[in-house]
């Protein structure tokens, strides 16, 4: 095979690699791969390439399955050396990128050249790489359908704040956020009547404006308890976010968007969780209202990606939005396996004109690795 840039592809033992200047490709490939397409093979997606990023993730494992069932050939980018997709009958080719956290460029060189030495059709981000796929998005679409958001999108949904900033502005009922980013913020706000509506509906909700799997979540029921988070938390050097606490129900969609049009949708509660954090648990939840929220707000946003949201079901039924997160989540499990559910991901045209397709009814998962680490450290709640 033709040597091309930096790249560089041998074949020994059965088994495909390159290497680069940063790092090594290593494929999970097998001379079995074609013969493990399941009976979801459709024509339309036979033989087209597909780069997933975060290849560590469990969701972007089970993206890997369906697109391969569906007769997809899947190629997997990661930066760390040992990751889930490596191994994966699914994952013909994983390669190992540079890290787009310490050198963004050269991790979409890395995408570059792969996506023309392998001839992708598709690249579809996950993890946190999203967001720096999405920075070079026009760069590499002229090479392949890029399916995500653009950035600017991206980074004002991603934000707790601007996020619900967002959706009051398209109509939404929201709960009563404000941003603190300062000493002075945090004194302003204790004394603020924001604060004090807050804690008449039942308190204050402290978070990081980014942040991932209620990591770091504190409540404040009164004033003092504000002030003593405040000298904790008011030292550091990102934003927080302060946001009326809402009873209920916590309910968690995920759906694919192209052009707002929703193509797959899943919702599930969130019931079991490891560390207080992500579920490690899911059911499906057959929920038309907040099926229909998460449809409006694409439609209002024309997304396309990935976009999951956390609701909050009230006592009367109404919802109320507190994040959302355009990435991949773990709401990708509860579709795995349904007919239809790749030509939602890779072929809009043809899944639009019918309804999302859903979980099945009697679909249930459970991440047997984060429940096994918490059920040992005794941090699984439920």
């Amino acid at each position: 095979m033709q040597r091309r840039s930096r790249w560089r592809f041998t074949r020994r033992s059965g088994r495909a690699g390159c290497s680069a200047a940063t790092g090594s490709c290593y494929s999970g490939h097998r001379p079995d791969f074609r013969s493990e397409r399941s009976i979801l093979s459709t024509d339309g997606l036979r033989g087209k390439r597909v780069l997933l990023t975060g290849g560590r993730a469990p969701a972007a494992l089970e993206m890997a399955r369906l697109l391969a069932a569906a007769g997809c050939e899947v190629i997997a980018a990661e930066s760390t050396r040992h990751h889930l997709c490596r191994v994966s009958r699914s994952v013909k080719r994983s390669c190992r990128v540079p890290s787009p956290a310490a050198d963004p460029a050269a991790f979409a060189d890395a995408l570059e050249e792969i996506i023309a030495q392998e001839g992708i059709h598709s690249l579809i981000p996950t993890c946190e790489e999203l967001f720096f796929v999405a920075a070079s998005r026009e760069r590499l679409g002229s090479q392949c359908a890029v399916f995500t958001a653009p950035l600017a999108q991206l980074q004002r949904l991603h934000s707790k704040a601007e996020f619900i900033r967002t959706a009051g502005r398209l109509g939404f009922n929201v709960p009563m956020t404000v941003r603190i980013s300062k000493p002075e913020e945090w004194r302003d706000f204790a004394h603020s009547s924001s604060f004090r509506d807050m804690l008449s509906s039942g308190g204050c909700v402290l978070k990081p404006e980014y942040s991932r799997f209620a990591a770091k979540v504190r409540i404040a029921t009164s004033r003092q308890e504000l002030v003593e988070a405040a000298s904790e938390l008011g030292t550091g050097h990102y934003p927080w976010v302060a946001q009326q606490y809402i009873g209920g129900r916590e309910i968690c969609t995920y759906s694919i968007v192209h052009d707002g049009k929703v193509t797959a949708h899943a919702a599930y509660a969130s019931e079991l969780s490891a560390y207080g954090g992500a579920s490690v648990y899911f059911e499906p939840l057959r929920h038309p209202a907040a099926q229909a929220w998460a449809a409006r707000f694409a439609e209002l946003e024309r997304f396309t990606g990935q976009l999951a949201f956390d609701l909050i079901e009230q006592e009367d039924g109404s919802l109320m939005p507190i994040e959302c997160n355009p990435r991949t989540t773990s709401g990708i499990h509860l579709l795995a396996g349904n007919p239809g559910i790749a030509e939602a991901l890779l072929l809009p045209q043809a899944s639009s004109a019918s309804a999302p397709v859903e979980p099945r009814p009697d679909k249930r998962v459970m991440l047997a690795l984060p429940m096994l680490a918490a059920g040992l450290s005794g941090r699984l709640r439920g």
